[in-house]
């Protein structure tokens, strides 16, 4: 088996298996199916990764479990408070955070997670891997490059597309954020004005006509309803699967989405 063909063949099984543990805990904890991950199909990619970073790196040290329980330990800590810090920097969100866990790094790792890794690391070597490896060696060798070629194309697309939705969300958010930066300015300019002219004596208050001011408040809020309410398919998934995720530039914004999706939800659910 060719040694690309083979990583990618490994990063799409663990990455899947990473998806169905996530999935699987999220939604039981949730009650309801939630779609887990970063990529919009079955996978998780940063386990994907981190199952190749052990194969790859931590196949000497097989023999020794202590070794290679501390070892998983830190490359899998490692490589989460890295892509996390990436993705903060990419797309300007927080997607976890462990801030309000104890030994945690910057909210990116912890050490209670930090843990359970390694002992992940330790049964993929030594359990899980002998056993997919089996079974992807039964595969008429002749079909292994299709394969891979066709899951590396798969994997690219999936990507494209989650990066396109993202950067559509972070503007949909932008947009919402400087609405709602308007309606408080106007809001609170509209106050004042009506606190000075309540401090004038009554034949010199003004008369302002504040009908267009208002009219033009009013349209501002129903463009912050529609930003709310209206989000895309993709976009409810992004905060479905990472409801604890953060916006750092505009997070006002998201927490308004979260609770209209949820006021949604509760109109959606059959009365009994």
């Amino acid at each position: 088996m060719p040694h690309w063909a083979e990583c990618i063949l490994l990063f799409a099984v663990y990455s899947l298996l990473g998806w169905i543990c996530e999935s699987t805990c999220c939604s039981i904890q949730a009650k309801k199916f939630i779609n887990r991950g970063f990529l919009n199909g079955p996978f998780c990619p940063i386990y994907g990764v981190g199952a190749l970073l052990i194969i790859k790196l931590l196949a000497p040290f097989s023999a020794n479990i202590i070794v290679l329980y501390l070892a998983s330990l830190f490359l899998t800590s490692i490589l989460e408070y890295f892509t996390g810090f990436a993705m903060e920097k990419l797309f300007h969100a927080k997607w976890w955070d462990y801030s309000h866990r104890r030994w945690n790094i910057h909210g990116r790792v912890c050490l209670g997670n930090s843990l359970i890794f390694g002992v992940m690391g330790v049964v993929v070597m030594r359990v899980v891997h002998p056993f997919v490896m089996n079974i992807l060696e039964r595969i008429p060798s002749f079909l292994i490059p299709f394969l891979a070629a066709g899951l590396a194309v798969y994997f690219i697309g999936d990507t494209i597309v989650t990066v396109h939705t993202i950067l559509d969300f972070n503007k949909k958010m932008a947009e919402l954020q400087k609405v709602l930066d308007e309606i408080r300015e106007k809001s609170h300019a509209l106050l004042e004005e009506k606190k000075r002219n309540m401090e004038l004596p009554i034949e010199s208050r003004l008369l302002a006509d504040r009908k267009p001011y208002t009219e033009y408040l009013e349209k501002l809020r129903q463009k912050q309803a529609a930003l709310e309410q209206n989000s895309k398919l993709l976009h409810r998934r992004l905060m479905n699967a990472f409801p604890t995720m953060k916006s750092l530039r505009a997070n006002e914004s998201l927490a308004r989405m979260r609770a209209a999706l949820q006021e949604r939800r509760k109109k959606w659910r059959p009365k009994r």
